[in-house]
């Protein structure tokens, strides 16, 4: 039955014409029917989807609700297809717009996909309730003073609860993991005992509030060394980069951000180990958001992301006064970025 009724929701919206469209038209009633005992007919409903929806390159986990109203089941008689009819038609079709938000506003604070078809079925009986009182009052729809009257009504209260595609501002803390790949030259007197690191590995995890963070870094790679030694001319050597550091957000957009960084931390190349001080920028470009409304009645969210980077940086390592391998490092380095960050709501 739960299954059923996502289904039949899914397929509502499909075919059914949305509120979010703007003004009904003659056009939109897709029968044209003898004249009876009423002058038009209006057949709407409610659809939500359960899954979320997709805008962009935005994700949006929650119950997303649509008032619709469906054209082939929709009529209008023969010489009553004038302005005073479309008028009380719209005015029923806002009633089913208020009705949708105040779904919505309790849809947000559901945990549980079950609970989505028990509301709907509940809205929809104090919906049609409205509706009956509605007809009554206008004398379905003869009586232009009482619908001109409901119809500022209902517009006055959809004004005052806007209730659109949800807002999410970023706020409080957020956490980063990154995977990168690249090369690491080094300079000056470095480079006359080491070659490149091509094919570093790197790792960063980070912690922030807002556009501040601190990070943790860890870079390895394979070099080689000049000297010569007893049993080899070129051995191998491991080199390991570990810092620590801080990075301010310059640039932070729904598609891209730019985070400058500075940091401080050790290398080691085999029993050579220095200091290092470490000045970069990152840039990422965001594949894709996920938005999770997690407390909707204090109006909390988390955004999940991930996104391609690039790194680029110098590294200077000073392993003492007296040593002739001190040295600048260049890197570049490009990877996959995986992000989650608290978040505001706002309707």
């Amino acid at each position: 039955m739960m299954l059923l009724a996502v289904v039949v929701a899914a397929q509502g919206q499909g075919r059914g014409r949305p509120w979010k469209r703007g003004l009904l038209h003659v056009e939109d009633f897709g029968v044209t029917a003898a004249t009876g005992q009423d002058n038009s007919h209006l057949d709407y409903g409610i659809v939500y989807t359960p899954a979320g929806v997709t805008e962009g390159t935005h994700t949006y986990l929650f119950c997303r609700t649509s008032a619709v109203m469906y054209p082939t089941a929709s009529w209008m008689a023969e010489g009553h297809t004038d302005d005073a009819e479309l008028t009380y038609n719209q005015t029923l079709f806002d009633l089913v717009e208020v009705y949708r938000r105040q779904m919505q506003q309790e849809a947000m604070m559901l945990s549980k996909k079950a609970e989505y078809e028990r509301l709907l079925s509940i809205t929809m009986d104090h919906l049609e309730r409205e509706m009956q009182t509605l007809r009554v009052a206008t004398e379905a729809g003869r009586d232009s003073l009482a619908v001109e009257r409901i119809r500022v009504k209902n517009l006055e209260w959809l004004n005052d609860n806007p209730c659109g595609r949800p807002l999410f501002e970023p706020n409080r803390y957020w956490w980063n993991v990154s995977l990168e790949y690249g090369v690491a030259i080094p300079t000056g007197d470095m480079a006359r005992h080491y070659t490149a690191a091509i094919g570093t590995q790197s790792l960063t995890a980070s912690i922030g509030w807002g556009r501040h963070g601190l990070f943790y870094r860890l870079m390895t790679g394979d070099v080689r060394t000049s000297d010569t030694l007893e049993y080899w001319a070129t051995p191998n050597v491991y080199r390991t980069d570990l810092s620590f550091g801080y990075g301010f957000t310059v640039l932070d957009r729904p598609s891209f951000n730019l985070t400058p960084y500075v940091g401080y931390g050790v290398t080691d190349l085999d029993w050579w180990v220095g200091e290092n001080y470490t000045f970069g920028v990152t840039g990422c470009y965001h594949f894709h958001h996920w938005h999770r409304v997690s407390n909707a009645a204090k109006g909390k969210a988390k955004c999940f992301s991930t996104s391609a980077l690039a790194n680029i940086f110098l590294t200077y390592t000073n392993f003492g006064e007296n040593s002739d391998r001190n040295g600048l490092t260049i890197g570049l380095q490009l990877g996959f970025n995986f992000r989650s960050r608290s978040e505001r709501v706002v309707w």
